[in-house]
């Protein structure tokens, strides 16, 4: 049996060579050869003796393991997973294995909640360890994928310059559409997830109630609460795992989606050029340097170097703003004193009205040289002052105020006393 402390030294010690080897061969195979000139690499003052000793090593404790009928080797999977974790050198899963872990979640809260309902206190713990550990691997899920993704765009962006984008860049698009936009579906928040974990969430508080009030089994109690505590982690980890890779990749995205763009134009500017000529389709576009003489000659050495010269003179004109002193004041509207407005319906003491009057006409004869916006703005503050008596008519009459034409149901000055009617309808 391989005790793990001698394992954990052996990785601490030859940590170099385990982390080139992932690197460079990732999951495929590789000779004892390239093991011994990795180590030779990373330690080269050890001798060919020493090489062989650690390379047994490595072998001796299942670090390294052998294919079947085969001299190449490969690392052990359960290291590789480790290592893997530790690089954060993942691959990117599909939205597909979360989904299935979520319908499992439901499944066991139905058996949760039916050992809940026969006080079966083994079922309970059982079934809580069960959905505590799915839910684990949902978070780590999560975890994984965003570093994957992580690893996906520096390797895009790291990529030489000679490749296109749309071959540097394929595999983002691959993970935006294939992990990103299932993923926005099912954590929807109207979406049958969102759904999914509000009835656990709720389920688990009913558990509690009800374990709380029977007054047994403290241990079973603690567990739920933990289940539930995570459970509404694991949903906010995942909503903010799913907006950080997609925060990192839409840029790539639109790169690639402006690039596809240019590219198409250029190329329908290219197919124009190769139908009608360079000249019809250009000079619209094309800056002038030259005159149309010497577009259609040849220039000499000297006429070249009166050009350049006449370039070498060109002046900026600078343009001055205005000064913010320097420009006029604010003017108000020429709106009358509001006093002066409200008297027109107010009679002298003594006095009573001759008849009823609309307020809009009042405003209309005594105000003709106002705008129709002026207007309105002292019918408004009119109709919304309490010291007039007003009442609106229920017939819709058509008004022409300072050449524009409304609609509305006109308020009418009622009398003295001093109760309103605030509304209006236009």
């Amino acid at each position: 049996m391989i005790i793990a402390k001698r394992v954990l030294n052996t990785l601490t010690e030859l940590w170099p060579v385990l982390e080139t080897l992932m690197k460079r061969f990732k999951m495929g195979d590789f000779s004892i050869k390239e093991v011994q000139s990795i180590i030779k690499q990373h330690f080269p003052h050890y001798s060919g003796a020493q090489i062989y000793k650690e390379t047994n090593r490595l072998l001796s404790q299942d670090i390294l393991v052998p294919l079947a009928k085969s001299s190449q080797l490969e690392i052990n999977r359960a290291i590789s997973d480790f290592a893997a974790y530790l690089l954060q050198d993942e691959s990117l899963g599909v939205a597909a294995e979360i989904h299935v872990l979520v319908d499992d979640l439901e499944r066991l809260s139905a058996k949760l909640a039916k050992a809940v309902e026969d006080d079966d206190y083994g079922d309970i713990s059982r079934y809580t360890r069960i959905m505590d550990e799915r839910v684990r691997k949902i978070v780590k899920l999560y975890q994984h994928n965003e570093n994957a993704i992580y690893n996906l765009v520096e390797q895009a962006k790291a990529n030489g310059s000679s490749m296109s984008l749309s071959k540097r860049y394929k595999a983002v698009i691959e993970a935006f559409d294939e992990y990103i936009e299932p993923m926005l579906e099912m954590l929807d928040i109207n979406g049958a997830f969102q759904i999914c974990f509000d009835a656990i969430e709720l389920g688990l508080t009913e558990h509690l109630l009800h374990l709380k009030q029977s007054g047994r089994d403290a241990n079973t109690i603690r567990m739920l609460e933990q289940l539930r505590t995570r459970i509404l982690d694991m949903h906010h980890i995942g909503r903010e795992s799913l907006r950080q890779s997609a925060d990192m990749l839409m840029p790539l995205r639109e790169e690639l989606r402006q690039n596809t763009l240019v590219t198409r134009q250029a190329a329908k500017v290219l197919g124009l050029i190769r139908k009608r000529g360079l000249d019809n389709v250009m000079s619209a576009h094309q800056p002038f340097f030259a005159s149309d003489p010497m577009h259609h000659q040849l220039g000499s050495n000297a006429q070249l170097v009166a050009y350049m010269a006449g370039l070498s003179e060109f002046e900026e004109h600078d343009f001055e703003m205005p000064d913010a002193s320097a420009a006029e004041p604010y003017r108000a509207p020429n709106i009358p004193s509001f006093r002066d407005v409200r008297a027109l319906f107010k009679p002298a003491k003594g006095k009573s009205k001759a008849r009823k009057q609309q307020l809009i006409d009042v405003l209309d004869s005594h105000y003709p040289e106002l705008e129709s916006d002026e207007l309105l703005y002292l019918y408004q503050k009119l109709i919304n002052d309490p010291s007039l008596t007003l009442s609106q008519s229920e017939q819709l009459e058509h008004k022409t105020i300072a050449g524009k034409r409304f609609a509305l149901y006109p308020f009418i000055d009622a009398g003295d006393a001093t109760t309103t009617n605030n509304s209006e309808e236009l």
